[in-house]
């Protein structure tokens, strides 16, 4: 099989690869024909026989296409727009242009309504240029290559990274996954719940604009009153322990007797964006950078949260704060919510009327394994796999888990395919995983599950294994991982890529968390070093030990977080310095004293980056994000790198006061030395500190 290392003459490459349905073979024919003769060389579906060389697979072809052209020119009509090629060709030209930086996607319209436009722009293919094609019209050709002409950065597009993709992560993962659930369960032993209606949604509030206001006050006629009591709960996030203590709000309306109690809150996070936008630091788009925001946290609240956990649990209201307040529509979701309240007698009668139809419907799973004959590490770990999945009742396709017919793969819900370097090199499996992702493609729905070969390097794979979730045989948990992906129902537009994520991931860290630690004084008048000092007086009691006032905080490759209290060789964890307290929210620094190899005893803080936390949910727990295990990796690093190149910046420093010789980003492979090894790291740290003298003495 070649591969795709193999560098290609000039004479293949395209200025405009046409992508098209079969039905609107004569339309892409019209387009190709104009668009050569203002002398641009095009690559077009209609001709397959010439364009496409015999033999290769659709798979193949499509990738070869984009790869080696400059645009990719998606002719949509009424027919391309039910084909789930086209939705997986965009797939391909995004990640391209997320690689180059360069968006290589056009849209051409003809013969679409308005209403099925949108339907198509979901997600971040509303952003992409588009043009409405019209051959009636004379000036169709030079609208459609001035469309083609323009050229477009993705940090054009997406300016600052994709700010809210990241945003929306950290803040479900560090807050919402914890509190919408618990929300649920707590608010019936609230004191408030017998005085009035109390909802058990969490109301999620999104101005446009981004900023944050508070929920209560006077609307109108609507009075929003801020209650005594919140509803608490204690949760550990990473190497945290937090205590979440959700507002309960009371709602009234003039004329009306009734009374509402709900939970809720502006995102903090979303001051993130309009900070950025306000003080300079990136021009972002806070309209497109707003939209992208409530349309992931709604697809992730209500259908990709890990067991539909957060399912049910929560309302959220997006508005435009310049044209009104949000109290009419938090009003009217409450009066809606307990309007459709079912009587418990008729609730019982819905549950058994499910039990029985769930009893009655086929939930067997079936399966086929693929490997590589000849490799006995392959054929190992298709053994363990076939009877690991017999343990659930699998049922394989051929009778034995392995397989030797094509058709056998058309009998399984699920094809597991073993990869290794050898064993993808094997004609005969390249066509069966070919003829999986192609089924898997029409389908719009994930059958394929790659599991990499203990040995085998995932850089060297072909291609063509991105888009789909991939398993790696040398995690422990990976056959769990394995069966976890079986229970979900995917299809294959979940897996748009991320983008750039850690900018916003590391702006939001710095601007909405670090710097009240950094910056802030705490209730009794304390500033950063004061705190320090008080700590060493606190917890303390070694006369040669000295203290760096500094934070260092940890962001290692894998993004895999201890657990709160975990210390480590040489290392004793003191306990927690006083608190900045703004609002319900404590911001703690947590003190340690490390014995250096020379005998010299040091106190500092440090803590674990929660953003490496969100980072690896999105590339373990929640495909929908669109960030594999080796992006998450690479944007673990870049977080480190960008956060202190951010904490340099002579602007943040002058508006966050030096908070570059208060904080450093430790970033640090754990996968070549060691989760322990991180102490050899923060040793280094502390040594240049005493070498430039920013120490407190005892």
């Amino acid at each position: 099989m070649a591969k795709s290392t193999v560098v290609k003459p000039e004479s293949e490459y395209y200025d405009i690869f046409i992508v098209h349905c079969s039905e609107d073979n004569a339309k892409a024919e019209i387009i190709n024909n104009e668009l050569k003769k203002v002398g641009k060389k095009t690559f077009a579906h209609y001709k397959e026989g010439a364009e496409f060389p015999a033999g290769r697979p659709v798979f193949d072809n499509i990738i070869h296409a984009v790869n080696y052209s400059k645009i990719v020119l998606l002719l949509l009509t009424k027919k391309a727009l039910e084909s789930n090629w086209v939705s997986f060709e965009v797939l391909i030209s995004l990640e391209k242009s997320h690689r180059e930086n360069a968006l290589c996607v056009r849209l051409v319209f003809q013969g679409v309504s308005d209403e099925e436009k949108q339907d198509f722009l979901k997600g971040p293919l509303h952003l992409i240029p588009s043009v409405d094609l019209d051959f009636n019209d004379k000036d169709w050709l030079d609208k459609l290559v001035a469309n083609i002409d323009n050229e477009v950065k993705m940090a054009e597009l997406l300016p600052g990274g994709n700010v809210a993709h990241g945003l929306v992560y950290n803040h479900y993962i560090g807050y919402l996954a914890y509190v919408l659930p618990a929300t649920k369960e707590n608010v019936t032993k609230s004191e408030y719940f017998s005085t009035g209606k109390f909802s058990k949604k969490y109301f999620i509030v999104i101005p446009e604009s981004c900023t944050i206001q508070p929920l209560d006050g006077q609307h109108g006629d609507i009075l929003i009153e801020k209650m005594d009591r919140t509803i608490d709960m204690d949760v550990t996030h990473g190497d945290k322990r937090r205590k979440y203590s959700p507002v309960v709000y009371k709602v009234t309306k003039k004329g009306v007797d009734e009374t509402y109690y709900f939970t809720g809150d502006v995102p903090f996070i979303l001051a993130t964006m309009s900070k950025m936008k306000e003080q300079g630091f990136a021009d972002i788009d806070i309209h497109l950078q707003w939209i992208r925001f409530c349309k992931t946290l709604q697809e992730l609240v209500e259908h990709r949260s890990p067991n539909n956990k957060c399912r049910g649990t929560a309302h959220i209201i997006d508005y435009n704060d310049k044209k009104g307040s949000f109290a009419p529509l938090l009003w009217d979701a409450l009066v809606d919510e307990f309007k459709e309240l079912i009587p418990a007698e008729e609730k019982q009668k819905v549950r058994q009327a499910k039990g029985k139809l769930s009893e009655d419907k086929d939930n067997t799973v079936t399966a086929t394994i693929t490997y590589f004959d000849d490799s006995t590490e392959d054929q190992g770990a298709a053994y363990d796999i076939q009877e690991f999945l017999k343990t659930k009742s699998v049922q394989f396709g051929n009778g034995n888990g392995g397989t030797s017919k094509l058709q056998d793969l058309q009998k399984s819900r699920w094809k597991i395919f073993i990869l290794s370097e050898i064993g993808v090199q094997n004609n005969e499996m390249s066509v069966f995983f070919d003829s999986a992702i192609e089924a898997s493609v029409s389908d719009n729905l994930v059958q394929v599950i790659p599991v990499l070969a203990k040995g085998s390097d995932l850089c060297k794979l072909p291609y063509r294994f991105r888009w789909t979730t991939l398993l790696k045989q040398c995690e422990p948990d990976y056959l769990e991982k394995l069966w976890k992906v079986m229970q979900d129902e995917k299809t294959m537009t979940d897996f748009l890529p991320a983008g750039v994520v850690y900018e916003g991931l590391a702006y939001a860290f710095l601007m909405n968390y670090m710097c009240f630690n950094l910056t802030y004084e705490t209730p009794s008048g304390r500033d950063f070093d004061e705190r320090f000092l008080d700590g060493i007086t606190k917890y303390c009691k070694e006369e040669d030990c000295i203290c760096v006032p500094k934070v260092f905080v940890i962001v290692p490759k894998t993004c895999c977080v201890p657990a709160p209290g975990t210390q480590f060789e040489r290392e004793v964890h003191l306990g927690a310095l006083e608190p900045i307290v703004l609002g319900p929210r404590k911001y703690f620094l947590q003190f340690y004293m490390m014995t250096l190899s020379n005998g010299q005893k040091v106190c500092y803080a440090r803590e674990y980056a929660t953003p490496a936390i969100a980072l690896h949910d999105m590339a373990n727990g929640i495909a929908f994000a669109g960030l594999d295990k080796h992006q998450m990796n690479v944007q673990a690093k870049k977080f480190a790198e960008f956060s202190n190149e951010i904490m340099q910046n002579q602007e943040f420093n002058t508006k966050f006061r030096m908070v570059h010789k208060r904080c450093t980003i430790v970033y640090f492979d754990d996968e070549d030395i060691g989760r322990e090894g991180v102490i050899t790291v923060l040793e280094k740290e502390l040594l240049n500190c005493i070498k430039d003298k920013n120490i407190l003495k005892v």
